[in-house]
């Protein structure tokens, strides 16, 4: 069970939604798994209500889905919609990345270099915290871009793929970027030099390559369960 914060009873439901939607956001979930409503409420110290609530919000939002009366699950992002998400944020983020080089502050550019040393230090032993600040690394340079309309957007699609991009996490830790190789680098030079266009194509880059190693990643595993669909049980 995912630790939650309880909330204050004060606009419970607008409460209950974001514990759970950052919660999707941050990859604490993962695809497939089932959440109980009652056992979310006991967790967040209220009632059902509100939880009922920010349960069919998100289910709007396609956060999560409902295969019956009661059954809510967090859905699987197959190859296709994961390459559609992936291309919308590559030009929105990369849009972001250019106006931070221009706006960003030094402290938050300061920010920037202390979580993705955090970052590296942890790839190869913690995914769920290399998810974890992943995530806090594109939504600060978000931040940095003083552009909250294209933050929120960019927000609901990390929504969407936040247990995958965990799933990636866990997929890629043996991977070792302890001597700075990872691509988040190039990105902090750009922001450092100002340079809007470099942060630009940097970001684009990243994205560009995580998502092209998670589809390729699902689509084998869809191959996989054709395979398996379409072979006859040896079960007499």
């Amino acid at each position: 069970m995912v630790n939650l914060k309880p909330v204050k009873k004060e606009n419970l439901s607008v409460r209950v939604y974001n514990e759970i939607r950052e919660a999707l956001i941050n990859g604490q979930y993962e695809p497939g798994e089932r959440l109980i409503i009652g056992e979310l409420a006991q967790a967040l110290g209220v009632s059902i209500t509100p939880v009922r609530e920010a349960i069919f919000r998100l289910i709007s939002e396609q956060g999560l889905e409902m295969q019956a009366a009661t059954a809510v699950y967090v859905p699987y992002v197959n190859s296709a919609k994961l390459s559609e998400i992936q291309q919308i944020r590559f030009h929105l983020e990369g849009m972001g990345a250019a106006e931070a080089a221009r706006q960003i502050t030094p402290k938050q550019l300061e920010n920037l270099v202390a979580l993705q040393a955090q970052f590296i230090s942890c790839t190869a032993s913690d995914p769920k915290r290399a998810s974890l600040l992943n995530r806090k690394i594109h939504f600060a340079i978000l931040e940095a871009s003083r552009m909250p309309i294209l933050r929120n957007t960019v927000e609901s699609f990390w929504v969407i793929t936040g247990p995958i991009l965990k799933v990636f996490h866990v997929k890629t830790s043996v991977l070792d970027y302890s001597q700075g190789q990872h691509r988040h680098e190039a990105v902090l030079d750009a922001l450092k030099k100002r340079d809007a266009e470099a942060a630009r194509h940097a970001l684009q880059d990243d994205i560009a390559w995580g998502g092209k190693i998670m589809i390729d990643w699902l689509i084998e595993k869809e191959k996989e369960q054709d395979a398996a669909a379409q072979t006859p049980s040896t079960r007499k």
